[in-house]
């Protein structure tokens, strides 16, 4: 079996960015996806073009954090009264949300990438937001436009809903919060190598480093981001893959 690790939320902090860096160099993660809108998408930048980034680097299509690329008066649906994105549990409940001011907000973070001279690999998006039932048509729209690999979007319903790009034969997100730990990851990957033993997964990851304070203010998640980074770059694991025939790969091998 082909596994695909993606680190999430590249750009969120510069401590976020070195500890994807650190996952990336020790080999087992080989793709991260960038969150454009984001305090340390410069910083992620300027790593990228210095060649510290060794893999794929994706686009992390955000609606639940931070501010829209677009203006305000373009996303109405999308954004609190500060012009702030709604956060995750209002987005979530919401069902007058505009799937075509979404939609545009999405080509619109593709093209702020392409400005700033990064070429994503392949697409997602952060908490899943773009693969809500009530987005995930529009969200399959852009990725056929876009064309590039993608995260599958059968996090909420079942069915691709016509997507057309290449994608994993399955993804998973149990390795977050109560799943991080070595052993419940080495439990995960065995269950699917025995499910789809010449198949690709994906499964998701955020590492991070200790005593972030931006951290704290941009992410709920915080504490396990650590534990995810000394189990991610732990030399064991990768070894441990090795003899269990699991290919570690990025989304650039799925063309």
């Amino acid at each position: 079996m082909k596994l695909i690790m993606n680190a999430d939320d590249f750009g969120l902090t510069p401590k976020v960015n070195d500890a994807i860096i650190q996952c990336l160099q020790a080999g087992i993660v080989k793709s991260t996806t960038l969150m454009i809108n984001q305090a340390a998408v410069s910083d992620a930048i300027v790593r990228i073009n210095a060649g510290d980034v060794i893999g794929d680097v994706g686009l992390h299509i955000t609606l639940t954090a931070g501010k829209p690329i677009l203006a305000s008066k373009f996303v109405t649906s999308l954004i609190d009264s500060d012009g702030y994105f709604l956060k995750k549990p209002q987005l979530f409940s919401r069902t007058d949300v505009d799937a075509k001011q979404a939609y545009q907000e999405m080509h619109a973070q593709y093209q702020r990438a392409l400005e700033l001279g990064f070429n994503p690999s392949h697409i997602d998006s952060h908490h899943f937001a773009a693969a809500l039932p009530q987005l995930k048509c529009a969200f399959v729209q852009f990725l056929n436009d876009i064309g590039l690999p993608a995260r599958r979007v059968d996090v909420f319903d079942a069915g691709l809903g016509g997507l057309t790009v290449p994608t994993t034969d399955a993804f998973d997100m149990k390795f977050f919060d109560q799943g991080v730990s070595e052993d419940k990851l080495k439990q995960l990957i065995l269950k699917y190598q025995k499910m789809i033993p010449n198949g690709v997964l994906e499964l998701m990851c955020h590492p991070g480093l200790q005593q972030d304070s931006l951290l704290t203010s941009v992410s709920g998640y915080v504490d396990l981001r650590y534990q995810e980074l000394l189990i991610l770059t732990d030399p064991q694991l990768r070894l441990w893959l090795h003899k269990q025939d699991i290919q570690c790969v990025n989304f650039s091998d799925l063309i």
